[in-house]
């Protein structure tokens, strides 16, 4: 065997670059090597006006961490890396909030559990980079066979809707098979924000299309995924990362067929998905809130 190029050098450590995504995701940053005033000075960050004073330090720290997270690692996983901080940030908050509300004087636990996949039957909206990261995870842990197989998924959706079946009675998620989501760590933040306190209201809504049906939710933590969804904004966008909302599989499939530098060639500034619609941000369902 010849010397391995510079090159095939270059793209294998970029490779275990992203590699090491996985399992530093939800592990403390290191050393801070620009401090969080000279990071917002460096990218002109406009943070969100008039919040109060522990919402704004809260937003704050959810932008500055992403710039930082782009920031300590190879160029071409940056943008990867600031999409992993900030679904670290909804799950760390989605965490901290209790596991049992109290509805209309009835106690209820939450309700989403391994194996409950309901809403996976919904439309969901992603940002380049999270169909990149997603794109990215397959590429390094699915075998042919299961690449394959997720490809015969996606184009049988395609045909669904192209005959146009309504969009809440489709079949699971490609990305789910057996009843589990085969990316759950990459999942988009759409998917994330969903949660419900009541597992059959759930399947009336994505299932039997009951879209009048309300789900009982946890505001607060519905109000806090919208800030932290619009701090992520504040934080690509003074990253210069496309936020534009595009239809999941039709992103992912764009992302797939980039081939292996398409992390390279995002962060050079290639608009992957310019040939991609943007979208109205999927709508949730009616919610019910404790008292």
């Amino acid at each position: 065997m010849g010397k391995e190029s510079k090159s095939r050098r270059k793209r294998t450590q970029e490779r275990q670059d992203r590699g090491t995504l996985t399992k530093s995701a939800s592990a403390a940053t290191s050393i801070r090597e620009t401090g969080p005033d000279q990071l917002l000075a460096k990218y002109e960050v406009e943070p969100i006006p008039d919040l109060p004073g522990a919402v704004k330090k809260f937003h704050l720290r959810i932008v500055t961490d992403i710039l930082e997270g782009h920031d300590n690692c190879a160029e071409s996983v940056g943008a990867l890396r600031a999409t992993q901080t900030w679904h670290r940030h909804h799950d760390g908050f989605a965490a901290s909030r209790p596991s049992e509300l109290n509805f209309g004087g009835t106690p209820r636990r939450l309700a989403c559990t391994p194996g409950c996949n309901h809403c996976c039957r919904s439309p969901v909206g992603v940002v380049a980079a999270e169909a990149l990261l997603i794109a990215d995870f397959v590429d390094r842990t699915f075998s042919a066979h299961e690449r394959q197989a997720l490809k015969g998924r996606m184009e049988a959706r395609k045909a669904a809707l192209q005959n146009g079946d309504p969009l809440r009675t489709y079949s699971l998620c490609p990305l789910n098979a057996g009843g589990q989501c085969l990316v759950y760590e990459f999942r988009p933040h759409n998917c994330r924000v969903f949660h419900s306190f009541d597992v059959d209201a759930c399947e009336g809504f994505f299932v039997a299309g009951e879209t009048q049906r309300g789900l009982p939710i946890d505001p607060v933590r519905k109000q806090y995924d919208r800030l932290i969804a619009a701090s992520a904004t504040v934080a690509f966008h003074a990253l210069k990362l496309d936020m534009r909302m595009l239809e999941f599989m039709a992103a992912l499939e764009i992302a797939l067929e980039a081939g292996d530098d398409r992390c390279e060639r995002f962060a050079a500034g290639a608009d992957l998905f310019s040939g991609l619609p943007t979208i109205a941000r999927p709508s949730s369902p009616a919610a019910s809130t404790p008292e």
